[in-house]
């Protein structure tokens, strides 16, 4: 029996995709294995930080997952190759990915260079949950409501502080540690993308609730 690839079915594939590498990154991420590359000095102390490998290796990971998200929406909305499957798991995917590595970076040790602010992922999810019990609730009643462009800003700037953390901030700990500066190229895309978060939920929950109350 022969496998025959259907180019229709590429954007579900990259879909797949993207949840298989979601626990490689975390196990890359949590588990600090593979060669240390370096060791810095944390400031006014004699801690040394270590640097291992998995950690740019999960960086790239995250990279390439992120790639499939632009790819899948890419080539679905110019060959039209739209499935039931990629409506229902494609943002999930784009959740299980984002949130999963937020609530890692926000569990990590204070003295580890991945530390995101709790309440940001906190805040996140319920948004995610909230948008998705109107999304499922408008469907039951025949209502689509489409995407704003502050929910793909929000992915945008989620995607950018993901990866600073892991190629930027957490090789540059022992110094981005006692500089605002690189205080801020961390947190500063964080909080952007919490605010853009939060203000496509709500344009999203108004126009469902908007649409709801013309429909009766």
């Amino acid at each position: 029996m022969s496998f025959k690839l259907k180019k229709s079915s590429i954007p579900n594939y990259l879909t797949i995709l993207r949840i298989i590498l979601v626990p490689i990154i975390i196990a890359f991420t949590c588990c600090n294995f593979g060669p240390i590359l370096y060791y810095s000095t944390l400031p006014n102390t004699e801690i040394k930080q270590p640097f291992y490998l998995s950690w740019i290796l999960a960086g790239i990971l995250f990279i390439i997952a992120s790639i499939t998200d632009f790819l899948d929406g890419f080539l679905s909305r110019k060959f039209n190759w739209v499935s039931d499957f990629g409506k229902l798991w494609d943002p999930i995917a784009d959740k299980i990915l984002i949130n999963s590595i937020l609530i890692i970076f926000a569990g990590a040790n204070p003295n580890r260079a991945m530390t995101v602010y709790f309440i940001i992922p906190v805040l996140m999810i319920i948004r995610d949950t909230i948008v998705d019990a109107c999304r499922m609730y408008a469907a039951s009643k025949g209502i689509v409501v489409a995407a704003n462009i502050y929910g793909k800003m929000k992915t945008f700037t989620q995607i950018i502080a993901i990866a600073l953390i892991y190629f930027l901030y957490a090789w540059n700990f022992a110094y981005a540690s006692t500089n605002i500066w690189w205080w801020l190229v961390q947190n500063l895309f964080m909080w952007i993308s919490l605010f853009l978060s939060l203000l496509s939920g709500s344009i999203y929950v108004y126009r469902i609730t908007k649409q709801l109350k013309v429909n009766k």
